[in-house]
């Protein structure tokens, strides 16, 4: 039997944020594309803001009370992992904390790359050492990766062993082959989806315009000034 576990608005949220997660990363490290990374980083930060409320109110499997994070839930799964004795309609026990930690450094990677862009700009004077923020936010980014990273060995695990649930083809259809009760969404929930996926897109539009410092633009700009000095 095929059950509804995986509403629209969850599925539109786990790509968006694996695209403009991914974007962000790469971005980063690119000379001339700061506003882009700027723009990208703020779309993840906004995204991630409206799950971690989704998972508050949202449907089932989607809340955060439906993820089976607890200490019996963890041993069970791994007792049970290869004996195909027990199967999740959502998240799995590993995969509920793997999510919790993506949601959660997320968020505190975006705070850390807003106040090391407020503090290079002088927007806020917050008594943080600019070269402690830069290297904690490279730091969540990295951790971010890791994280994603297992979650894609989950979903690879999900797949060779326990095939027949249909979890992979669960993330574009919504559906897997369990007998469960569907999701469904209530009216304040259908609501509620259209301020998730429009304030996301705003944030990027006003990131993207932020004024960026020429040293912070240009690599060249620092070695110019240099110049400018020897030949006072």
């Amino acid at each position: 039997m095929r059950t509804y576990i995986w509403t629209l608005p969850t599925r539109i949220f786990h790509w968006l944020l694996a695209i403009g997660f991914t974007s962000a990363y790469i971005l980063g490290d690119i000379d001339n594309f700061s506003n882009l990374h700027f723009a990208f980083g703020a779309f993840v930060g906004a995204l991630i803001i409206f799950r971690l409320l989704f998972g508050l109110f949202g449907p089932a499997y989607s809340r955060f009370k439906d993820f089976p994070v607890g200490l019996k839930k963890q041993i069970e799964f791994f007792r049970t992992y290869f004996l195909n004795t027990k199967f999740y309609a959502g998240h799995n026990p590993t995969a509920s904390v793997v999510m919790l930690l993506i949601l959660l450094n997320g968020l505190i990677c975006g705070i850390s790359g807003y106040l090391l862009y407020a503090t290079e700009s002088n927007v806020l004077n917050i008594g943080i050492n600019e070269e402690f923020l830069k290297e904690s936010h490279e730091v969540f980014a990295n951790v971010f990766l890791v994280l994603i990273g297992l979650h894609l060995l989950g979903i690879i695990g999900e797949t060779l062993f326990h095939g027949k649930t249909g979890t992979l083809q669960s993330i574009f259809t919504g559906y897997k082959n369990i007998d469960t009760q569907n999701a469904t969404l209530n009216n304040y929930q259908k609501a509620y989806i259209i301020l998730w996926f429009i304030v996301p897109f705003y944030f990027f539009y006003l990131a993207y315009g932020l004024q960026i410092n020429a040293k912070d633009k240009d690599p060249k700009y620092e070695g110019t000034e240099h110049f400018e000095q020897d030949d006072d």
